[in-house]
């Protein structure tokens, strides 16, 4: 997850000022529009490219598609509300709690590339969106709202529940040994610094482990992941000036199975981690202008930065806006790379790396979540709740202008 304090936007408008249509109203047509001029550019350029987005969920906020994960031949995504209401209303990362809205867990049948209905799992009264999204092997699919509780939901009935005795301020989850959860408790009140928890799928708290300084820093971690082999947590942190404004820094901690700190790692910038089930890592690392996917073997030795093989992604990447937001890796061994742009990075298991990129029909969009699906690639755009899906293994017609 991207630090919540230190983002940069440019704010756009997609109607005259003499034409009374609400942004995100505007934002809905544009996409619209953008999607039939595309498809109605030829039959293979209308084969290669699909767009979806759900109808707004609410007339007071203007939801977005999030973290993805998925289960089968079926995309979940979280929807949330917090970019929009944080840059419409002066940069404050509370802004989304000033309204109450749904809370749903939108889905993609990837063998379609058809939404379907979203998952309905609104607590009375809710404020915050659905964060990060984990189907678990139990059949649920476990959610983050991180200002308010998690829960979880089964697809098949409906039915839902919250895990009210874990407290607010998850942002990520992964999926640990014997069935747990591992948790990113980006931050929680009363507390100097986020944490690290594991927890039972009935929501039974097993461990928390505090994260520390450096000293003047407040420690929050943002994104997790659980090597199965070594028993290792790993937590990627935003490193918040504890008073005033200042630089944001970023490090990645591993934590052994009793919670111990075992490294901290400073350089190169680690922006995600994703392990396999047999244990391979992948880390995005980004190294002056390079970005890698550093692939490492199951188990291996203490130091994975002086371990492994890297492969390089791109040697130009942007020092203004851009990130390495998700890493997924597919049954058969592929690894998909999605960054914020638009630019996704494909990797098979014979280190071959393949480019494409998803066009960006909204100024403020974000990508956050490719998933393959044979030749195809469908990732989730925050803008609007949308789904863009395209052929994996060609370069785009045109490349989308900066």
């Amino acid at each position: 997850m991207a630090p919540l304090i230190s983002l940069r936007f440019q704010e756009v408008h997609l109607a005259p000022r003499d034409v009374a249509v609400p942004p995100r109203v505007a934002v809905s047509i544009f996409l619209g529009l953008m999607a039939a001029a595309l498809l109605a550019a030829g039959p293979a350029f209308a084969q290669q490219l699909v767009v979806r987005t759900d109808s707004p969920p609410s007339p007071n906020e203007r939801y977005c598609a999030w973290f993805g994960a998925p289960a089968g031949d079926i995309l979940y995504f979280g929807e949330a509300a917090f970019w929009t209401a944080f840059r419409a209303q002066g940069r404050d990362p509370r802004a989304d709690l000033r309204a109450s809205g749904p809370q749903r867990i939108g889905r993609l049948d990837l063998a379609s590339e058809q939404l379907l209905p979203a998952l309905d799992v609104t607590r009375p009264g809710a404020h915050s969106g659905i964060w990060d999204v984990l189907p678990h092997p139990n059949g649920r699919v476990y959610f983050t709202t991180f200002f308010e509780e998690s829960g979880w939901v089964e697809p098949a009935t409906g039915v839902h529940g919250w895990l009210d005795a874990l407290g607010p301020g998850f942002s990520e989850l992964a999926l640990a040994s014997e069935g747990q959860i591992a948790a990113a408790r980006y931050g929680r009140p009363g507390k100097p610094h986020g944490s690290l928890v594991h927890f039972s799928p009935d929501g039974e708290l097993i461990s928390e482990w505090p994260m520390e300084g450096p000293a003047g820093v407040r420690v929050a971690p943002k994104s997790v992941a659980f090597d199965p082999l070594r028993r290792e947590t790993w937590a990627l942190t935003d490193l918040l000036p504890a008073e005033g404004d200042g630089t944001i820094g970023h490090d990645a901690r591993i934590y052994d199975r009793f919670g111990q700190e075992r490294l901290r790692i400073e350089r190169p910038e680690i922006q995600f981690v994703a392990f396999a089930p047999d244990g391979t890592g992948y880390l995005a690392e980004l190294e002056g202008a390079a970005l890698w996917l550093r692939i490492l073997a199951p188990g291996g030795a203490d130091e994975p930065t002086e371990r492994g093989e890297r492969v390089l992604l791109d040697a130009g990447f942007p020092t203004g806006f851009d990130f390495l937001q998700d890493l997924q890796v597919s049954e058969d061994g592929r690894v998909v790379a999605t960054r914020w742009s638009g630019w996704i990075h494909l990797i098979d298991p014979e280190r071959r790396v393949s480019t494409v990129r998803l066009p960006r029909l909204d100024d403020e969009g974000l990508y956050y979540t490719g998933v393959l699906r044979g030749d195809r690639v469908c990732a989730t755009y925050c803008a609007e709740l949308t789904v863009v899906c395209r052929n994996a293994g060609e370069e785009p017609p045109a490349p989308a202008a900066d």
